[in-house]
């Protein structure tokens, strides 16, 4: 049992060493397909693009829930985006029950102060704040019930969403803490009118590294991996999948009307609105290569949490399209989308985890064999050794490669002024051989609490790391610890 154990261990190796060349594959590919040929884009060449026609009107909607300590350095970078002022709207949707709660700065303060400092400089696109009521439904179009209704960011967009202009052809949509390419608007309203408006619905790959240097060890290595994923593995999953990310998410307004906005029930309101945008009206997301740069939580315990409700997300979509009567009229083409969506995301989701839960068992297993004895790996395997210890290098390798890629990046003002602790910082990618454990495990624990019939039925708020202090010393105050 035991050699079978430590045969099996090599062969994992083998596999991951084989994903490892798949993801240099799609590296290769989305670089040939998207990053190299990213266009030089300016206002008079779309200007040039649309005959005459004035260029796309652009409603940015950012909802912001206990966020007084990112929102204001938010507010500043969305204004300066490269965009006509006079076709582009910023809205920022905060809730009435931090008000009610009364906890000190609210990030309606810091809004409203935003907005005021803005309002005489001129150049800049409309700002607007919109303030849920407590007691909304959270329907599109909805009604107010006269009891608390739970805040979810579905929500929070279906009441924003009647309030944007009323000639408004795109809808972006950011989190409280993103951080946009300046380019991004230009290349969304390029492929809007370059594709005749057949194209409505975006998404850019989100970079969630920018407060490196404030995690967790073992979220660094989650933070690094999902920025490679984003940028190499994305834009090939998003040839199977309609993937919808949620923040850098740019939606044609016509299509949001015409699905009903966002499920304010979903625990993945983006993923539940991509799926649903392709199986109502055909739509599917195109990847533009213009990253946003956002958080990773800092904590692996709101990491875990933010990844079970993900993939929690993900089985609850799984089961809504399983129900009919949530589907409305179902055509043979609607019927063919659904099954198409259920087997995708199938495999995508369950399978996956299931098989990389599995094979990230097996090292420690015959680790632990090869250290009480129980097994001799020598005589199973000798001079592979050496090809372990080569291949191990160039994981090693390539992870501080790409580290040193994305360090443009990370906020290096949220890192200690001492060398010696920074480079203790990035020393915690070391532990990437044990990384993969604890990236799976909240979507297995997902899988299991379904299973169960434990899994979470309600949207949980990802907490922030403070960046603000810079914009809470001009006001002589102190945000929210």
């Amino acid at each position: 049992m035991q050699q079978t154990i430590y045969i099996a261990t090599v062969v994992v190796y083998f596999i991951a060493l084989l994903l490892f060349l798949r993801l240099q594959l799609w590296g290769y590919w989305a670089k040939r397909t998207y990053w190299s040929k990213r266009p030089q884009l300016s206002v008079a060449e779309l200007q040039k693009l649309s005959h005459g026609q004035e260029l796309p009107r652009i409603t940015i909607l950012v909802p912001a829930y206990n966020e007084s300590e990112v929102i204001g350095n938010t507010i500043e970078h969305l204004t300066g985006l490269h965009y006509p002022a006079d076709r582009l709207e910023i809205i920022v949707v905060t809730d009435e029950k931090e008000l009610n709660a009364k906890t000190g700065l609210t990030t309606q303060d810091v809004v409203e102060y935003k907005l005021t400092e803005l309002a005489g400089k001129k150049g800049l696109p409309a700002l607007r704040h919109l303030v849920v009521p407590e007691d909304f439904d959270g329907r599109l179009h909805g009604v107010c019930l006269g009891r608390t209704v739970h805040s979810t960011k579905g929500r929070a967009l279906n009441f924003a969403l009647p309030h944007r202009h009323s000639q408004t052809e795109i809808c972006a949509f950011y989190d409280a803490e993103s951080r946009p390419d300046k380019e991004v608007l230009l290349c969304v309203a390029y492929r809007y009118l370059e594709s005749g408006n057949r194209v409505r619905l975006w998404q850019g790959p989100v970079y969630q590294v920018r407060n490196f240097f404030q995690l967790y060890p073992i979220n660094k290595v989650a933070a690094l991996y999902q920025c490679i994923s984003h940028e190499w593995n994305l834009p090939a999953l998003m040839r199977q999948l309609p993937f919808a990310g949620g923040t850098n998410l740019f939606v044609a307004s016509s299509l949001l009307d015409e699905i009903s906005g966002f499920d304010h029930r979903s625990l993945t309101e983006d993923l539940e609105l991509g799926i649903r945008a392709y199986v109502e009206a055909g739509a599917w997301p195109e990847y533009i290569p213009y990253p946003s740069t956002e958080q990773t939580p800092a904590t692996y315990r709101a990491f875990f949490r933010q990844r079970l409700r993900w993939g929690s997300g993900l089985l609850q979509v799984m089961e809504k399209l399983q129900q009919p009567d949530l589907w409305g009229l179902r055509t043979p083409v609607k019927e063919n989308r659904i099954r198409k969506m259920l087997r995708i995301l199938f495999w995508k989701g369950p399978v996956e985890w299931l098989f990389f839960q599995t094979m990230i068992l097996f090292p420690p297993l015959a680790l632990l064999l090869s250290l009480f004895g129980w097994v001799n790996p020598q005589p199973l395997f000798t001079g592979m050794s050496e090809i372990i210890n080569i291949t191990v290098s160039v994981y090693f390798i390539f992870t501080f490669e790409r580290l040193y890629h994305f360090l443009p990046f990370i906020n290096f003002a949220l890192a200690s002024q001492s060398r010696l602790r920074r480079a203790l910082a990035i020393s915690h990618l070391l532990l990437l051989p044990v990384a993969g454990f604890f990236f799976i495990a909240p979507f297995t624990t997902a899988l299991a609490l379904k299973v169960l019939h434990r899994q979470p039925v309600t949207w949980v708020k990802t907490p922030r790391t403070k960046e603000a202090s810079s914009f809470f010393s001009h006001l002589g105050i102190t945000g929210k610890e």
